[in-house]
């Protein structure tokens, strides 16, 4: 698999996650020693790494102002100023809506949307201008020339402007796929249907439409020979590159909530808030007022936050994009079901990583409960409170070991999944490295059974922190309890009801915190296994063409025309049209909706009589509704063209634009359409 340059979330994300400490996840009793901090970063570095920018996203940028640049260019010329005239600037914002820095499956997609819109507007709008024309013919008096207004050719329009930006935003709203295309036809309507009120014939109507038609696809030639020639990206180099990124992120997660864990061992909520007050009453009031959100607020916990966070963001990203990569044609290793297992495989891996993320809100929550961070009023209160913590200093010490040992042993095998999918390389070994032996390397060939080892040894090692917690609790367990046994659980329990209760939840607390980390590192080993069984397959050997399979080439053609699932889709059309991306496809099944006091027609009358029933639901749909709230706000502004006393200055003052604009940034939330006004 080539080697990538890492897209702007995943080179952040990744560097996030591999920047976590190793150190504070060795074991007790461990020789290492800790090494002094480095010297600490430059403000131009701090800036830069906030800012998320890497060599990919700076030629990103660059690619997408190559286009419009070429386009303004090329218009000095003057046998370009004379083919285009007027109309020179819709090469420009063609060539800007052609989205060149869409990675190469989405970009030829949309290209191709974007085309067929474009021509079967060139054509309805050719006949829209021969009906224009023909009433202007039809209403001016033999021997007056037909130049000028002429209101029936005005209201011609303004009727086909009317219908064609219903219907189209009718499918914008219905087929949120369709989003950029129904611009571009939306762009098109709106120039025909306000410079068609001039035309005195078909002659002068054809020329412009030759024109408008050539300025629409010399755009996008543009556009498309930005994006396949320079700094070209494929979906899959996008796919692997967030791969990397993601699975630095989970490998970070753990790591960083075995930090939080450590953390808790000795945590004095009393001291942190008069820490906080302290720093209140200094300079540093920002940051005292960003971690006093709970009084068990940690740098640790913020680490954990701030990773889930950009974990999550990925994920989503991810699942968007990897759509596109499999229906892609490419020169590669993984084939389209490779990175259908793959992703399936590392969704198994994000569930448990994130749940595990959830004990610091029940910590932070039951800390705001039970008031630990106030000293108690009372000696008993203040006793309880003692003992309260007391308890998750116990619990966290008593799981820091195992913690910090598999860790490091799922932080292994995602490197060792990294190396054998070429998605990193292997890291040079020392000489000090090579003389251990005692654990495999990542990427050797028998790291896989170390690893198996390690998640065994994980698992038994639960037993032992059961046995010390009902030690601690002097709870006596009978010498075969781990075996099959009849013993009731109320049996081993206190008769204290209160305290039962207490221990109960500290009890199921650290064997909910045990489990997700063992089945995470399960579903690191399935991951581990897979990426080795497709190793000795020989899928790794050598580069091939990949053809997307049929079965994939028809979910493409029915995804283009169909619904398509855009549940928290990261895509550029989710960014433009928030409302959209909501609605989660389940099914044909499940989107037609039943109705129990109507059977399904039986015979041609039922039929026609099915058909007649849509018409209304058709009109009273969200779809209809947004088409016509769109058609609203062209017309608002549309209605000064097609009017005898401020034609000549709409058309003088290229109010056009102001209509163009509408047809960008209308979605189907008031919220999303305000915030793409503005």
């Amino acid at each position: 698999m080539e080697q990538q340059s890492s897209p702007q979330s995943a080179s952040s994300n990744g560097d996030t996650a591999k920047q976590e400490d190793s150190t504070k996840q060795a074991s007790p009793g461990s020789e290492a020693a800790q090494k002094q901090d480095p010297k600490p970063p430059s403000k131009l570095k701090t800036l830069w790494t906030k800012l998320g920018l890497d060599p990919l996203t700076l030629m990103l940028m660059l690619k997408g102002s190559i286009p419009p640049t070429i386009a303004i260019s090329m218009y000095q010329s003057r046998a370009v100023a004379t083919q285009y005239s007027t109309l020179g600037y819709l090469v420009a914002i063609m060539s800007i809506l052609g989205f060149a820095i869409m990675p190469r499956a989405k970009f030829l997609q949309t290209m191709a949307l974007n085309i067929v819109a474009t021509c079967l507007a060139a054509a309805v709008n050719l006949l829209a201008l021969y009906c224009v024309t023909q009433a202007r013919l039809h209403t001016t008096p033999t021997g007056r020339p037909l130049q000028g207004y002429n209101s029936s050719a005005s209201a011609v329009c303004a009727i086909w402007l009317i219908i064609q930006i219903y219907l189209a935003n009718v499918i914008r709203a219905a087929r949120p796929q369709f989003q950029f295309p129904v611009i571009i036809y939306s762009i098109f309507v709106s120039v025909s249907c306000t410079y068609g009120v001039e035309f005195p014939n078909m002659v002068a109507a054809i020329s412009f439409m030759r024109r408008l038609l050539e300025a629409f696809l010399t755009g996008f030639a543009l556009a498309t020979a930005t994006n396949l020639f320079i700094f070209p990206v494929s979906s899959r180099k996008v796919v692997f590159k967030e791969m990397t990124g993601y699975l630095m992120c989970l490998s970070g997660m753990v790591k960083a909530q075995t930090a939080y864990m450590q953390s808790m061992e000795t945590i004095d909520p009393v001291a942190l808030r008069r820490k906080r007050e302290e720093e209140q009453d200094g300079k540093d009031k920002s940051k005292a007022a960003k971690d006093s959100s709970s009084p068990l607020t940690t740098p640790a916990s913020l680490k954990l936050a701030e990773l889930l966070i950009k974990t999550i963001g990925l994920h989503t990203k991810l699942h968007a994009d990897i759509t596109p990569a499999k229906r892609e044609f490419a020169f590669g290793k993984l084939e389209a079901h490779d990175l259908t297992t793959a992703w399936r495989l590392l969704r198994l891996i994000f569930v448990p990583v994130i749940g595990l993320s959830t004990s610091m809100n029940l910590i932070q929550r039951l800390a705001a409960e039970l008031h630990w961070a106030e000293p108690g009023s009372t000696e008993e209160e203040e006793n309880t409170r003692i003992e309260h913590l007391e308890n998750l200093h116990f619990l966290m010490r008593q799981l820091h070991v195992p913690f910090a040992r598999m860790s490091v042993a799922i932080d292994s095998a995602i490197q060792h999944v990294l190396i054998t999918l070429e998605l990193t390389k292997p890291p040079r070994k020392t000489p000090d490295e090579e003389s251990k032996g005692d654990q495999p390397a990542p990427g050797s060939p028998t790291f896989v059974e170390s690893y198996r080892s390690q998640v065994e040894d994980f698992y038994h090692s639960k037993k032992i922190t059961l046995s010390e917690w009902c030690k601690e609790h002097e709870i006596p367990l009978p010498d075969d309890f781990f075996e099959a046994t009849s013993a009731k659980p109320e049996q081993l329990l206190i008769q204290d009801e209160h305290r039962r209760e207490r221990y109960q939840r500290q009890l199921f607390f650290t064997l909910y915190l045990e489990y997700l980390l063992y089945r995470a590192s399960l579903a690191v080993l399935d991951l581990v296994q897979w990426v080795e069984t497709r190793k000795q397959e020989g899928a790794f050997k050598s580069k091939k063409v990949i053809f997307p399979g049929s079965k994939t080439l028809h979910k493409w053609l029915r995804a283009v025309f169909g619904q398509e699932d855009l549940s928290n889709d990261g895509s550029y059309t989710a960014e433009m049209d928030s409302g959209g991306s909501e609605a989660v496809y389940l099914g044909e099944e499940f989107a037609r909706r039943k109705d129990p006091e109507h059977l399904p027609p039986h015979n041609t009358r039922e039929r026609v009589g099915e058909i007649i029933r849509r018409l209304p639901n058709f009109f009273r749909s969200d779809a209809s509704a947004f088409g016509f709230r769109v058609v609203c706000a062209t017309m608002t502004i549309a209605i000064i063209c097609y009017l005898e006393a401020s034609q000549a200055w709409f058309l003088k003052q290229r109010l056009l634009w102001a209509m163009i604009m509408v047809a960008i940034s209308m979605s189907r939330t008031a919220g999303q359409s305000t915030f793409n006004f503005a």
